[in-house]
Protein backbone atom coordinates (compact mmCIF):
# COMPACT_ATOMS: atom_id res chain seq x y z
CA UNK A 1 0.00 0.00 0.00
CA UNK A 2 2.89 2.36 0.80
CA UNK A 3 4.46 1.80 -2.62
CA UNK A 4 1.08 2.36 -4.29
CA UNK A 5 0.74 5.69 -2.48
CA UNK A 6 4.18 6.77 -3.77
CA UNK A 7 3.12 5.96 -7.33
CA UNK A 8 -0.10 7.91 -6.84
CA UNK A 9 1.73 10.94 -5.40
CA UNK A 10 4.17 10.97 -8.31
CA UNK A 11 1.35 10.97 -10.85
CA UNK A 12 -0.33 13.78 -8.94
CA UNK A 13 2.76 15.96 -9.21
CA UNK A 14 2.87 15.31 -12.96
CA UNK A 15 -0.80 16.16 -13.50
CA UNK A 16 -0.36 19.80 -14.42
CA UNK A 17 -3.29 19.63 -16.83
CA UNK A 18 -5.60 17.80 -14.46
CA UNK A 19 -9.11 18.84 -13.56
CA UNK A 20 -10.75 17.69 -10.34
CA UNK A 21 -14.00 15.75 -10.39
CA UNK A 22 -16.56 15.53 -7.62
CA UNK A 23 -17.95 12.14 -6.65
CA UNK A 24 -21.64 11.85 -5.83
CA UNK A 25 -22.19 11.49 -2.09
CA UNK A 26 -25.77 10.28 -2.56
CA UNK A 27 -25.10 6.64 -1.65
CA UNK A 28 -28.40 5.57 -0.05
CA UNK A 29 -30.02 3.15 -2.57
CA UNK A 30 -33.52 4.15 -1.46
CA UNK A 31 -32.93 7.88 -1.95
CA UNK A 32 -30.77 7.70 -5.07
CA UNK A 33 -31.94 10.71 -7.11
CA UNK A 34 -30.16 9.85 -10.37
CA UNK A 35 -30.84 6.17 -11.06
CA UNK A 36 -33.86 6.73 -13.33
CA UNK A 37 -31.74 8.96 -15.59
CA UNK A 38 -28.64 6.77 -15.94
CA UNK A 39 -30.77 3.77 -16.97
CA UNK A 40 -31.94 5.27 -20.24
CA UNK A 41 -30.86 4.01 -23.66
CA UNK A 42 -28.23 6.04 -25.40
CA UNK A 43 -26.73 7.83 -22.40
CA UNK A 44 -23.54 5.75 -22.57
CA UNK A 45 -23.38 5.87 -18.78
CA UNK A 46 -21.46 3.10 -16.99
CA UNK A 47 -24.09 2.32 -14.39
CA UNK A 48 -22.35 -0.60 -12.69
CA UNK A 49 -19.43 1.33 -11.12
CA UNK A 50 -20.59 3.26 -8.07
CA UNK A 51 -20.25 5.89 -6.72
CA UNK A 52 -20.94 8.05 -9.76
CA UNK A 53 -18.93 11.08 -10.87
CA UNK A 54 -20.90 14.32 -10.85
CA UNK A 55 -19.36 15.64 -14.08
CA UNK A 56 -20.45 12.49 -15.91
CA UNK A 57 -23.94 12.77 -14.44
CA UNK A 58 -24.13 16.39 -15.56
CA UNK A 59 -23.36 15.24 -19.10
CA UNK A 60 -26.71 13.45 -19.24
CA UNK A 61 -28.90 15.49 -16.86
CA UNK A 62 -28.95 18.72 -14.87
CA UNK A 63 -28.20 17.32 -11.42
CA UNK A 64 -29.48 20.42 -9.55
CA UNK A 65 -32.82 20.15 -11.34
CA UNK A 66 -33.02 16.45 -10.46
CA UNK A 67 -32.23 17.07 -6.80
CA UNK A 68 -34.88 19.76 -6.34
CA UNK A 69 -37.33 18.23 -8.86
CA UNK A 70 -39.54 21.30 -9.01
CA UNK A 71 -39.40 22.04 -5.28
CA UNK A 72 -39.76 25.71 -4.42
CA UNK A 73 -36.72 27.56 -3.06
CA UNK A 74 -37.11 30.93 -1.31
CA UNK A 75 -35.92 33.83 -3.45
CA UNK A 76 -32.95 35.97 -2.54
CA UNK A 77 -30.06 35.32 -0.21
CA UNK A 78 -30.75 32.55 2.28
CA UNK A 79 -29.98 33.05 5.94
CA UNK A 80 -28.70 30.31 8.23
CA UNK A 81 -32.17 29.03 9.13
CA UNK A 82 -33.32 28.85 5.50
CA UNK A 83 -30.12 27.06 4.50
CA UNK A 84 -30.92 24.25 6.93
CA UNK A 85 -34.11 23.56 5.00
CA UNK A 86 -33.25 24.50 1.43
CA UNK A 87 -29.53 24.50 0.63
CA UNK A 88 -26.02 23.63 1.76
CA UNK A 89 -25.50 24.79 5.33
CA UNK A 90 -22.24 26.56 4.48
CA UNK A 91 -20.71 27.42 1.11
CA UNK A 92 -17.45 29.14 0.30
CA UNK A 93 -16.89 30.16 -3.31
CA UNK A 94 -13.65 32.06 -3.83
CA UNK A 95 -12.82 31.31 -7.43
CA UNK A 96 -10.30 28.48 -7.23
CA UNK A 97 -11.39 27.47 -3.73
CA UNK A 98 -14.86 25.98 -3.18
CA UNK A 99 -15.98 24.34 0.06
CA UNK A 100 -19.38 22.94 1.08
CA UNK A 101 -20.30 21.89 4.64
CA UNK A 102 -23.45 19.98 5.63
CA UNK A 103 -24.64 18.14 8.72
CA UNK A 104 -25.31 14.40 8.91
CA UNK A 105 -27.79 13.23 11.53
CA UNK A 106 -30.31 10.57 12.45
CA UNK A 107 -32.52 11.11 15.50
CA UNK A 108 -34.84 8.14 15.59
CA UNK A 109 -37.16 6.63 18.17
CA UNK A 110 -39.18 3.45 17.98
CA UNK A 111 -40.67 0.43 19.64
CA UNK A 112 -39.85 -3.25 19.10
CA UNK A 113 -43.08 -4.93 20.21
CA UNK A 114 -41.97 -8.55 20.60
CA UNK A 115 -39.15 -7.64 22.97
CA UNK A 116 -41.06 -4.77 24.56
CA UNK A 117 -38.02 -2.63 23.81
CA UNK A 118 -37.85 1.09 23.21
CA UNK A 119 -35.33 1.69 20.41
CA UNK A 120 -33.52 4.88 19.51
CA UNK A 121 -30.65 6.15 17.39
CA UNK A 122 -28.58 9.27 18.02
CA UNK A 123 -26.29 10.04 15.08
CA UNK A 124 -24.39 13.30 14.73
CA UNK A 125 -21.90 14.10 12.04
CA UNK A 126 -20.67 16.39 9.32
CA UNK A 127 -19.41 16.18 5.76
CA UNK A 128 -17.11 18.61 3.97
CA UNK A 129 -16.41 18.58 0.26
CA UNK A 130 -14.79 20.95 -2.18
CA UNK A 131 -11.94 21.70 -4.50
CA UNK A 132 -8.70 23.64 -4.25
CA UNK A 133 -7.71 24.99 -7.64
CA UNK A 134 -8.48 23.06 -10.80
CA UNK A 135 -6.55 19.97 -9.81
CA UNK A 136 -7.65 18.70 -6.42
CA UNK A 137 -11.05 17.62 -5.15
CA UNK A 138 -11.69 16.30 -1.66
CA UNK A 139 -14.43 14.89 0.56
CA UNK A 140 -14.47 13.91 4.23
CA UNK A 141 -17.14 12.97 6.76
CA UNK A 142 -17.38 11.80 10.34
CA UNK A 143 -20.32 10.39 12.30
CA UNK A 144 -20.65 9.43 15.96
CA UNK A 145 -23.49 7.11 17.00
CA UNK A 146 -25.23 5.65 20.01
CA UNK A 147 -28.19 3.35 19.51
CA UNK A 148 -30.54 0.77 20.97
CA UNK A 149 -31.56 -1.40 18.03
CA UNK A 150 -34.19 -4.09 17.23
CA UNK A 151 -33.51 -7.66 18.33
CA UNK A 152 -32.09 -9.09 15.09
CA UNK A 153 -29.64 -6.20 14.58
CA UNK A 154 -28.64 -6.48 18.22
CA UNK A 155 -28.01 -10.23 17.74
CA UNK A 156 -25.81 -9.47 14.73
CA UNK A 157 -23.87 -6.84 16.68
CA UNK A 158 -23.31 -9.13 19.67
CA UNK A 159 -22.20 -12.03 17.47
CA UNK A 160 -19.79 -10.08 15.25
CA UNK A 161 -18.96 -7.10 17.51
CA UNK A 162 -19.81 -4.93 14.47
CA UNK A 163 -22.72 -2.72 13.51
CA UNK A 164 -23.93 -3.58 9.99
CA UNK A 165 -21.76 -1.60 7.59
CA UNK A 166 -20.65 0.81 10.30
CA UNK A 167 -17.71 -0.81 12.01
CA UNK A 168 -16.75 -1.95 15.48
CA UNK A 169 -19.07 -1.27 18.40
CA UNK A 170 -18.79 -1.13 22.16
CA UNK A 171 -21.39 -1.33 24.89
CA UNK A 172 -23.35 1.80 25.73
CA UNK A 173 -25.53 1.97 28.84
CA UNK A 174 -27.73 -1.11 29.37
CA UNK A 175 -28.83 -2.28 25.91
CA UNK A 176 -27.03 0.18 23.65
CA UNK A 177 -24.13 0.33 21.22
CA UNK A 178 -21.57 3.05 20.63
CA UNK A 179 -19.80 3.27 17.25
CA UNK A 180 -18.27 5.79 14.84
CA UNK A 181 -17.09 5.99 11.27
CA UNK A 182 -15.03 8.34 9.11
CA UNK A 183 -14.61 8.30 5.32
CA UNK A 184 -12.93 10.57 2.81
CA UNK A 185 -10.88 10.85 -0.37
CA UNK A 186 -8.85 13.13 -2.59
CA UNK A 187 -9.41 12.83 -6.34
CA UNK A 188 -7.97 14.25 -9.52
CA UNK A 189 -7.76 13.58 -13.24
CA UNK A 190 -4.52 12.70 -14.94
CA UNK A 191 -4.30 13.58 -18.63
CA UNK A 192 -7.61 13.20 -20.50
CA UNK A 193 -8.85 9.74 -19.67
CA UNK A 194 -7.63 8.82 -16.17
CA UNK A 195 -8.96 9.58 -12.70
CA UNK A 196 -7.25 8.76 -9.41
CA UNK A 197 -8.61 8.50 -5.90
CA UNK A 198 -6.83 8.00 -2.60
CA UNK A 199 -9.21 7.50 0.26
CA UNK A 200 -11.03 5.53 2.90
CA UNK A 201 -14.50 4.34 1.97
CA UNK A 202 -16.65 1.76 0.19
CA UNK A 203 -17.38 0.78 -3.41
CA UNK A 204 -20.05 -1.12 -5.31
CA UNK A 205 -19.94 -3.01 -8.60
CA UNK A 206 -23.22 -4.01 -10.21
CA UNK A 207 -26.65 -2.83 -11.23
CA UNK A 208 -28.62 -4.52 -8.47
CA UNK A 209 -29.62 -3.84 -4.91
CA UNK A 210 -27.07 -6.49 -3.95
CA UNK A 211 -23.74 -7.30 -5.53
CA UNK A 212 -22.12 -10.71 -5.74
CA UNK A 213 -18.84 -9.10 -6.83
CA UNK A 214 -18.08 -6.07 -4.63
CA UNK A 215 -20.64 -4.50 -2.31
CA UNK A 216 -20.80 -1.49 0.02
CA UNK A 217 -22.33 -3.48 2.87
CA UNK A 218 -19.13 -3.89 4.91
CA UNK A 219 -17.10 -1.33 6.84
CA UNK A 220 -15.03 1.31 5.04
CA UNK A 221 -11.40 0.58 4.13
CA UNK A 222 -8.33 2.47 2.81
CA UNK A 223 -7.86 2.29 -0.95
CA UNK A 224 -6.11 3.62 -4.03
CA UNK A 225 -8.24 3.58 -7.18
CA UNK A 226 -7.59 4.28 -10.85
CA UNK A 227 -10.35 4.57 -13.45
CA UNK A 228 -9.93 5.07 -17.18
CA UNK A 229 -12.68 6.16 -19.60
CA UNK A 230 -12.12 5.73 -23.32
CA UNK A 231 -14.30 4.83 -26.29
CA UNK A 232 -17.24 2.78 -24.84
CA UNK A 233 -15.17 1.32 -22.02
CA UNK A 234 -14.65 2.17 -18.39
CA UNK A 235 -11.87 0.34 -16.57
CA UNK A 236 -11.29 0.34 -12.81
CA UNK A 237 -8.43 -1.06 -10.79
CA UNK A 238 -8.27 -0.67 -7.03
CA UNK A 239 -5.86 -1.68 -4.30
CA UNK A 240 -7.16 -1.78 -0.73
CA UNK A 241 -6.32 -3.05 2.72
CA UNK A 242 -8.76 -5.07 4.80
CA UNK A 243 -8.58 -6.26 8.39
CA UNK A 244 -9.53 -9.55 9.99
CA UNK A 245 -11.25 -8.93 13.32
CA UNK A 246 -9.51 -10.82 16.12
CA UNK A 247 -11.25 -11.06 19.49
CA UNK A 248 -7.98 -11.74 21.31
CA UNK A 249 -6.29 -8.72 19.71
CA UNK A 250 -9.34 -6.65 20.58
CA UNK A 251 -8.65 -7.25 24.29
CA UNK A 252 -4.96 -6.31 23.98
CA UNK A 253 -2.80 -3.73 22.25
CA UNK A 254 -2.09 -6.00 19.26
CA UNK A 255 -3.14 -4.97 15.77
CA UNK A 256 -5.73 -6.90 13.81
CA UNK A 257 -4.27 -9.17 11.11
CA UNK A 258 -4.22 -7.41 7.75
CA UNK A 259 -4.79 -8.49 4.16
CA UNK A 260 -4.68 -6.77 0.81
CA UNK A 261 -7.15 -6.80 -2.03
CA UNK A 262 -6.65 -5.96 -5.69
CA UNK A 263 -9.75 -5.43 -7.86
CA UNK A 264 -10.14 -5.19 -11.63
CA UNK A 265 -13.34 -4.35 -13.45
CA UNK A 266 -13.85 -3.54 -17.14
CA UNK A 267 -17.28 -2.31 -18.23
CA UNK A 268 -18.04 -2.28 -21.96
CA UNK A 269 -21.07 -0.53 -23.42
CA UNK A 270 -21.49 -2.73 -26.49
CA UNK A 271 -24.27 -0.54 -27.85
CA UNK A 272 -26.88 1.93 -26.59
CA UNK A 273 -28.62 -0.74 -24.52
CA UNK A 274 -26.28 -3.64 -23.73
CA UNK A 275 -23.37 -3.56 -21.31
CA UNK A 276 -21.00 -6.31 -20.17
CA UNK A 277 -18.59 -6.11 -17.24
CA UNK A 278 -15.64 -8.38 -16.47
CA UNK A 279 -14.46 -8.64 -12.86
CA UNK A 280 -11.56 -10.19 -10.95
CA UNK A 281 -10.13 -9.72 -7.49
CA UNK A 282 -7.45 -11.33 -5.36
CA UNK A 283 -7.11 -11.33 -1.58
CA UNK A 284 -3.81 -12.15 0.11
CA UNK A 285 -2.49 -11.97 3.67
CA UNK A 286 -0.12 -9.29 4.88
CA UNK A 287 1.71 -12.05 6.75
CA UNK A 288 1.61 -15.75 5.89
CA UNK A 289 3.45 -18.91 6.91
CA UNK A 290 6.57 -17.68 5.11
CA UNK A 291 6.69 -14.49 7.15
CA UNK A 292 5.79 -10.85 6.53
CA UNK A 293 4.72 -10.42 2.90
CA UNK A 294 3.41 -6.87 2.89
CA UNK A 295 2.13 -5.35 -0.33
CA UNK A 296 2.99 -7.69 -3.22
CA UNK A 297 4.51 -5.74 -6.13
CA UNK A 298 3.45 -8.48 -8.55
CA UNK A 299 -0.12 -7.16 -8.29
CA UNK A 300 0.83 -3.52 -8.88
CA UNK A 301 0.56 -3.71 -12.67
CA UNK A 302 -2.96 -2.36 -13.38
CA UNK A 303 -3.45 -4.40 -16.58
CA UNK A 304 -2.23 -7.82 -15.43
CA UNK A 305 -4.68 -10.69 -15.21
CA UNK A 306 -4.69 -11.91 -11.61
CA UNK A 307 -5.10 -15.65 -12.08
CA UNK A 308 -1.87 -16.17 -14.10
CA UNK A 309 0.05 -13.93 -11.66
CA UNK A 310 -1.30 -15.83 -8.66
CA UNK A 311 -0.53 -19.19 -10.29
CA UNK A 312 3.05 -18.26 -11.17
CA UNK A 313 3.68 -17.05 -7.64
CA UNK A 314 2.76 -20.49 -6.32
CA UNK A 315 0.68 -18.56 -3.80
CA UNK A 316 -2.36 -19.49 -1.72
CA UNK A 317 -4.16 -16.27 -2.68
CA UNK A 318 -7.94 -16.19 -2.94
CA UNK A 319 -9.06 -15.22 -6.45
CA UNK A 320 -12.68 -14.43 -7.37
CA UNK A 321 -13.92 -13.70 -10.89
CA UNK A 322 -17.25 -12.67 -12.30
CA UNK A 323 -19.45 -11.08 -14.96
CA UNK A 324 -21.98 -8.26 -14.83
CA UNK A 325 -24.58 -7.71 -17.55
CA UNK A 326 -27.16 -4.99 -18.15
CA UNK A 327 -29.72 -4.59 -20.91
CA UNK A 328 -31.93 -1.48 -21.18
CA UNK A 329 -34.95 -3.05 -22.82
CA UNK A 330 -37.03 0.15 -22.81
CA UNK A 331 -37.05 3.57 -21.19
CA UNK A 332 -39.08 2.02 -18.37
CA UNK A 333 -37.34 -1.38 -18.08
CA UNK A 334 -33.75 -2.49 -17.41
CA UNK A 335 -32.71 -6.12 -17.01
CA UNK A 336 -29.48 -7.04 -15.22
CA UNK A 337 -27.55 -9.95 -13.81
CA UNK A 338 -24.26 -11.21 -12.37
CA UNK A 339 -22.27 -14.40 -12.25
CA UNK A 340 -19.56 -14.98 -9.64
CA UNK A 341 -16.97 -17.76 -9.75
CA UNK A 342 -14.60 -18.88 -7.02
CA UNK A 343 -13.34 -22.23 -8.26
CA UNK A 344 -14.48 -24.35 -11.18
CA UNK A 345 -13.62 -27.75 -12.63
CA UNK A 346 -15.66 -28.77 -15.66
CA UNK A 347 -15.46 -32.50 -14.95
CA UNK A 348 -16.67 -31.97 -11.36
CA UNK A 349 -19.57 -29.77 -12.49
CA UNK A 350 -20.61 -32.16 -15.24
CA UNK A 351 -20.39 -35.16 -12.93
CA UNK A 352 -23.38 -33.92 -10.94
CA UNK A 353 -21.80 -35.02 -7.64
CA UNK A 354 -21.93 -31.47 -6.19
CA UNK A 355 -18.27 -31.08 -5.34
CA UNK A 356 -17.61 -28.66 -2.47
CA UNK A 357 -15.26 -26.41 -4.51
CA UNK A 358 -17.74 -25.71 -7.31
CA UNK A 359 -18.05 -22.22 -5.86
CA UNK A 360 -20.31 -19.95 -7.85
CA UNK A 361 -23.48 -17.89 -7.73
CA UNK A 362 -25.70 -15.73 -9.91
CA UNK A 363 -28.06 -12.77 -9.82
CA UNK A 364 -31.07 -11.92 -12.01
CA UNK A 365 -32.97 -8.67 -11.71
CA UNK A 366 -35.17 -6.02 -13.29
CA UNK A 367 -35.65 -2.32 -12.67
CA UNK A 368 -38.82 -0.61 -13.84
CA UNK A 369 -39.52 3.12 -13.91
CA UNK A 370 -42.92 4.85 -14.16
CA UNK A 371 -44.68 1.52 -13.75
CA UNK A 372 -48.16 1.36 -15.35
CA UNK A 373 -47.48 4.83 -16.74
CA UNK A 374 -47.53 6.36 -13.23
CA UNK A 375 -44.84 9.01 -12.91
CA UNK A 376 -42.08 8.06 -10.43
CA UNK A 377 -43.60 4.72 -9.46
CA UNK A 378 -40.60 2.39 -9.58
CA UNK A 379 -40.28 -1.33 -8.92
CA UNK A 380 -37.15 -3.46 -8.58
CA UNK A 381 -37.21 -7.26 -8.53
CA UNK A 382 -34.10 -9.33 -7.82
CA UNK A 383 -33.05 -12.92 -7.21
CA UNK A 384 -29.67 -14.00 -5.83
CA UNK A 385 -28.17 -17.37 -5.04
CA UNK A 386 -24.66 -18.46 -4.04
CA UNK A 387 -23.35 -21.97 -3.40
CA UNK A 388 -21.67 -23.01 -0.15
CA UNK A 389 -18.01 -22.02 0.43
CA UNK A 390 -17.99 -19.29 -2.23
CA UNK A 391 -15.70 -16.43 -1.09
CA UNK A 392 -14.10 -18.61 1.65
CA UNK A 393 -10.58 -20.04 1.76
CA UNK A 394 -8.68 -22.65 3.71
CA UNK A 395 -7.55 -20.02 6.23
CA UNK A 396 -9.64 -17.21 7.68
CA UNK A 397 -7.22 -14.43 6.81
CA UNK A 398 -7.69 -15.12 3.07
CA UNK A 399 -11.50 -14.90 3.20
CA UNK A 400 -13.21 -12.30 1.01
CA UNK A 401 -14.33 -10.18 3.94
CA UNK A 402 -13.41 -7.21 6.11
CA UNK A 403 -13.98 -6.64 9.84
CA UNK A 404 -16.32 -9.63 10.23
CA UNK A 405 -18.52 -8.76 7.24
CA UNK A 406 -18.48 -10.16 3.68
CA UNK A 407 -17.22 -7.89 0.92
CA UNK A 408 -19.82 -9.21 -1.53
CA UNK A 409 -23.38 -10.21 -0.54
CA UNK A 410 -24.30 -9.37 3.04
CA UNK A 411 -25.51 -12.96 3.64
CA UNK A 412 -22.15 -14.48 2.73
CA UNK A 413 -22.79 -17.73 0.84
CA UNK A 414 -25.03 -20.83 0.89
CA UNK A 415 -28.31 -18.96 0.28
CA UNK A 416 -31.17 -18.16 -2.06
CA UNK A 417 -32.81 -14.73 -1.85
CA UNK A 418 -35.66 -12.86 -3.47
CA UNK A 419 -36.14 -9.08 -3.22
CA UNK A 420 -38.88 -6.66 -4.22
CA UNK A 421 -38.60 -2.89 -3.70
CA UNK A 422 -41.45 -0.55 -4.62
CA UNK A 423 -40.96 3.24 -4.48
CA UNK A 424 -43.26 6.12 -5.31
CA UNK A 425 -42.35 9.81 -5.14
CA UNK A 426 -44.77 12.70 -5.29
CA UNK A 427 -43.26 16.15 -4.80
CA UNK A 428 -41.58 15.94 -1.37
CA UNK A 429 -43.19 12.63 -0.39
CA UNK A 430 -41.50 9.26 -0.83
CA UNK A 431 -43.32 5.98 -0.14
CA UNK A 432 -41.31 2.76 0.01
CA UNK A 433 -42.31 -0.89 0.45
CA UNK A 434 -39.68 -3.63 0.54
CA UNK A 435 -39.86 -7.39 0.92
CA UNK A 436 -36.97 -9.83 1.27
CA UNK A 437 -37.35 -13.60 1.52
CA UNK A 438 -34.31 -15.82 1.92
CA UNK A 439 -33.43 -19.42 2.59
CA UNK A 440 -29.95 -20.31 3.78
CA UNK A 441 -27.97 -22.95 5.61
CA UNK A 442 -26.60 -21.57 8.84
CA UNK A 443 -23.43 -22.88 10.47
CA UNK A 444 -24.27 -24.57 13.78
CA UNK A 445 -21.35 -23.04 15.67
CA UNK A 446 -19.77 -26.44 16.41
CA UNK A 447 -16.60 -25.84 14.38
CA UNK A 448 -17.94 -27.54 11.23
CA UNK A 449 -18.26 -25.31 8.19
CA UNK A 450 -21.44 -25.78 6.16
CA UNK A 451 -20.46 -22.99 3.80
CA UNK A 452 -22.36 -19.84 4.81
CA UNK A 453 -19.78 -18.07 6.98
CA UNK A 454 -17.08 -16.86 4.58
CA UNK A 455 -14.61 -16.54 7.48
CA UNK A 456 -14.76 -20.22 8.48
CA UNK A 457 -11.91 -22.23 6.87
CA UNK A 458 -13.40 -24.48 4.21
CA UNK A 459 -11.02 -27.25 5.32
CA UNK A 460 -13.51 -27.77 8.15
CA UNK A 461 -16.18 -29.01 5.74
CA UNK A 462 -17.90 -32.29 6.69
CA UNK A 463 -17.29 -34.05 3.34
CA UNK A 464 -16.22 -33.37 -0.27
CA UNK A 465 -19.38 -34.14 -2.26
CA UNK A 466 -23.17 -33.69 -2.17
CA UNK A 467 -23.05 -30.05 -1.08
CA UNK A 468 -26.27 -28.15 -1.74
CA UNK A 469 -27.61 -24.67 -0.98
CA UNK A 470 -29.30 -24.68 2.41
CA UNK A 471 -27.15 -27.41 3.96
CA UNK A 472 -26.45 -27.01 7.65
CA UNK A 473 -29.14 -25.44 9.82
CA UNK A 474 -31.93 -24.72 7.33
CA UNK A 475 -33.17 -21.19 8.01
CA UNK A 476 -35.97 -19.08 6.52
CA UNK A 477 -36.03 -15.30 6.90
CA UNK A 478 -38.75 -12.87 5.85
CA UNK A 479 -38.03 -9.16 6.19
CA UNK A 480 -40.52 -6.45 5.18
CA UNK A 481 -40.23 -2.69 5.61
CA UNK A 482 -42.82 -0.03 4.76
CA UNK A 483 -42.28 3.67 5.34
CA UNK A 484 -43.26 7.14 4.24
CA UNK A 485 -40.89 10.09 4.32
CA UNK A 486 -41.14 13.82 3.67
CA UNK A 487 -38.10 15.42 2.02
CA UNK A 488 -37.04 18.77 3.48
CA UNK A 489 -33.60 19.53 2.02
CA UNK A 490 -32.39 17.65 -1.08
CA UNK A 491 -28.79 18.80 -0.62
CA UNK A 492 -28.25 16.31 2.22
CA UNK A 493 -31.50 14.32 1.86
CA UNK A 494 -32.84 15.76 5.12
CA UNK A 495 -36.21 14.04 5.66
CA UNK A 496 -38.77 13.03 8.25
CA UNK A 497 -39.74 9.34 8.20
CA UNK A 498 -42.25 6.99 9.83
CA UNK A 499 -42.44 3.29 9.16
CA UNK A 500 -42.61 -0.31 10.30
CA UNK A 501 -40.36 -3.34 9.82
CA UNK A 502 -41.73 -6.86 10.23
CA UNK A 503 -39.24 -9.72 10.25
CA UNK A 504 -39.30 -13.43 11.05
CA UNK A 505 -36.41 -15.89 11.28
CA UNK A 506 -37.16 -19.57 11.79
CA UNK A 507 -35.13 -22.77 12.00
CA UNK A 508 -35.05 -25.87 14.19
CA UNK A 509 -33.16 -24.10 16.96
CA UNK A 510 -34.95 -20.75 17.21
CA UNK A 511 -37.74 -18.49 16.06
CA UNK A 512 -37.10 -14.74 16.17
CA UNK A 513 -39.95 -12.33 15.45
CA UNK A 514 -39.43 -8.60 14.99
CA UNK A 515 -42.13 -5.95 14.90
CA UNK A 516 -40.38 -2.62 14.85
CA UNK A 517 -42.19 0.73 14.49
CA UNK A 518 -40.09 3.86 14.13
CA UNK A 519 -40.14 7.62 13.58
CA UNK A 520 -37.09 9.70 12.70
CA UNK A 521 -35.57 12.94 11.55
CA UNK A 522 -32.53 12.12 9.47
CA UNK A 523 -30.26 12.67 6.48
CA UNK A 524 -30.36 9.71 4.07
CA UNK A 525 -26.94 9.71 2.42
CA UNK A 526 -25.17 6.52 3.48
CA UNK A 527 -25.76 2.99 2.19
CA UNK A 528 -26.89 1.07 5.27
CA UNK A 529 -28.60 -2.31 4.86
CA UNK A 530 -30.91 -3.76 7.50
CA UNK A 531 -32.74 -6.17 5.17
CA UNK A 532 -31.02 -9.40 6.20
Amino acid sequence: MYKSSIVLATLFILSVAAKSQSISHYEDPYYSPFERYVYKPGTGFHTSIRQYRMDQLNNIVNTDSVLYDGLRIPAGKLNFWKRIFHDDLFKLDKGDVNIVVNPIFNFEGGRENNEGLNTWTNTRGIFIKGNIGKHLHFYTDFVENQAVVPNYINAFAQETNMMPGQGQRKDFSTNGHDYAQATGYIAFNFAKYFNFQLGNGKHFIGDGHRSLLLSDGAYSYPYVKLTADFWNIKYMVMWNKMLQYDEVADQTDFRYPGKYGVFQYLDWNINKRLSLGFYANVVYAEQDTMGHRGFDMHYLNPVNFFRPVEYNLGSPDNVTMGLNARYIAATWLTLYGQFVLGEFKFDEVSSGEKWWANKHGFQLGARTFDLFGIDKLDLQLEYNQVRPYTYSHYTTIYAYGHMNQPMAHILGANFREGLAILKYRKNRWLFKAELMATFYGKDYGDGVSWGKDVFMPNTQRPYDYNHTIGQGLETDVYNADVNASFLINPRNMFNIVAGARIRKLQNEQETMDTQHFYFGVRTSLKSLYYNF
